[in-house]
């Protein structure tokens, strides 16, 4: 019972906490068109929900298949955890035969943080953010450590925001592996190989989001990432895929201010 009161009361602090500091919510709904699995040449298109909470403590948002988490109030700087999901590979969900005859790969979940500088130039319109970030797979088929470093623009001009990031990405030995490796020769011509850390690719991705009114926005998203590495050299990708991958998503987002 003590717990029950001890539960009900941290929820109620929160939510007269949200109120009081003007608590923001976007729910929103898009589609994604993204490679079937990390260094397919076939793409699938994915359902993909935007969710945005903000007030002024914290902020919280939808980014990819996940969630992240910025616990400062400071609009100079932003830190925080993420939280995401990590799809797997599934060969009855993949056209390409000889990558569909491997081992399946789970989904799962990825832990880790974020941080991000946000630099002001010619006033407040436009901002240069360097951002790192690190994730560790923690549940089902995600395993490994991905670290990705980027610099991004974003530009705020009337009822647009523009933004671009140039991005790089290390990935651990087990990550690399897990997604890049083919354990045993396959009867489909893939052979064996064995893949290990380093850089696992460099990319682009650029954003628009329009604010048709007070409550309605729409946001595309598209993004070009070339796998390097063992990444590339792997062949699930040489053979069977491509190390050029792209995806793009539109989506849009209600906003109850």
């Amino acid at each position: 019972m003590q717990k029950l009161k001890l539960l009900a009361l941290t929820l109620a602090a929160l939510l007269s906490t949200s109120i009081a500091a003007h608590a923001q919510l976007s729910l929103g709904l898009g589609v994604a068109v993204v490679p079937q699995f990390e260094g397919s040449k076939d793409y699938n298109v994915r359902a993909a929900p935007v969710l945005s909470f903000k007030n002024d403590k914290i902020s919280v948002r939808t980014n990819g298949p996940g969630f992240e988490a910025d616990l400062l109030s400071s609009r100079a700087v932003d830190v925080g955890p993420i939280v995401r999901y990590s799809f797997g590979r599934d060969g009855s969900k993949i056209d390409n035969a000889q990558v569909s005859a491997l081992p399946n790969i789970k989904g799962g979940v990825e832990l880790g943080g974020y941080a991000q500088v946000n630099i002001p130039l010619g006033g407040f319109s436009t901002f240069i953010a360097p951002r790192v970030s690190v994730v560790q797979g923690v549940q089902g088929g995600a395993v490994g450590t991905v670290v990705e470093a980027g610099l991004g623009v974003l530009r705020l001009q009337g009822d647009w925001t523009l933004g671009a990031r140039a991005t790089t990405t290390y990935a651990s030995a087990d990550y690399m592996n897990n997604r890049f490796g083919v354990g045993t020769a396959s009867p489909f011509g893939l052979a064996s190989f064995n893949a290990g850390a380093g850089i696992k690719d460099v990319g682009m991705t650029l954003f628009a989001n329009y604010k048709i009114n007070e409550s309605f926005s729409i946001t595309g998203v598209a993004g070009y990432k070339m796998l390097q590495g063992d990444a590339a050299k792997s062949p699930i990708v040489r053979v069977s895929g491509t190390r050029d991958q792209g995806f793009i998503s539109l989506g849009v987002t209600y906003s109850f201010n």
